[in-house]
């Protein structure tokens, strides 16, 4: 018997001995981190997330149930990220960071907003958390998403954020409140002249003239930022711009051939 236990831990000594003299070996996940950011008028988006692959497993209504919270991702919760405050799903949601969960089902999905992003997979998920839940319907798609991917298409000021996997995508749309920020300085800082800076009347023009909102105020606004500089080539190519698009091509060839004169004592 003492012999016995003398062998036994003889060997545990020799196993500690040998993991000791190990080297720590980093094994890829299954599940890699995965992340995108990107700025969307005066706001960032950025969304991290673990990516989950299909392997050859029936995704959506296999190892995803249809009409479950499901995580959106793998381990820890999807979390997305924005400095301001937007609209999603035509919900505000104020700046901060929410975690991502859905409900998927065959012809609509829900997309989940919630406060709490320190939970690992649903086990703690708690609806009474959630800032925005809407629904939207998923599209086949063509190509297959072996793993799954976030992506963040711009649309001018505002984003759409698509997610795919296997032969599903789901998008929604976020608004930023970029456009009224601009309106309202417009308002309040050019138009009331308590502005004097050029360049802000410049680049207020162009804004206006590139969304096409309001080319009447643009031209004004161009007219101003001229007054304050003269010699501004940026201003009088907004200005070519602006008349280019309310089709003033006499006002055109003025503002070039003066842009012209300009150009040519500089040389």
């Amino acid at each position: 018997m003492m012999r016995y236990i003398i062998i036994v831990t003889i060997l545990i000594f020799a196993t500690f001995q040998v993991r000791g003299q190990g080297v720590d070996f980093n094994f890829p996940s299954f599940s890699p981190k995965g992340s995108i950011s990107q700025i969307v008028g005066n706001t960032l988006i950025a969304i991290e997330y673990e990516r989950p692959s299909a392997r050859k497993r029936e995704v959506f209504g296999g190892l995803v149930p249809w009409g479950k919270v499901w995580r959106t991702g793998a381990g820890n919760c999807t979390k997305i990220r924005f400095d301001h405050e937007v609209m999603v799903g035509g919900q505000k949601v104020a700046a901060g960071s929410y975690s991502i969960f859905t409900i998927p089902n065959p012809k609509e999905w829900v997309v989940i907003f919630n406060s709490d992003t320190t939970l690992y997979g649903t086990y703690d998920y708690d609806y009474h958390k959630d800032a925005a839940r809407f629904v939207v319907v998923p599209s086949v798609t063509s190509r297959f998403y072996e793993t799954l991917n976030f992506d963040i298409e711009l649309q001018q000021h505002d984003a759409r954020v698509y997610l795919s996997c296997a032969n599903t995508e789901v998008n929604f749309p976020i608004e930023t409140r970029t456009n009224g920020i601009i309106q309202q300085f417009i308002e309040e800082e050019l138009l009331t002249g308590k502005n004097t800076v050029a360049d802000n009347y410049a680049g207020a023009a162009a804004y206006l003239a590139f969304s096409e909102i309001d080319l009447k105020t643009a031209l004004k606004l161009a007219d101003i930022a001229k007054d304050l500089d003269r010699d501004s080539e940026w201003t009088s190519g907004i200005k070519i711009g602006i008349y280019e698009k309310l089709m003033l091509y006499a006002s055109t060839i003025f503002t070039l051939t003066i842009l012209f004169v300009t150009l040519s004592q500089l040389i």
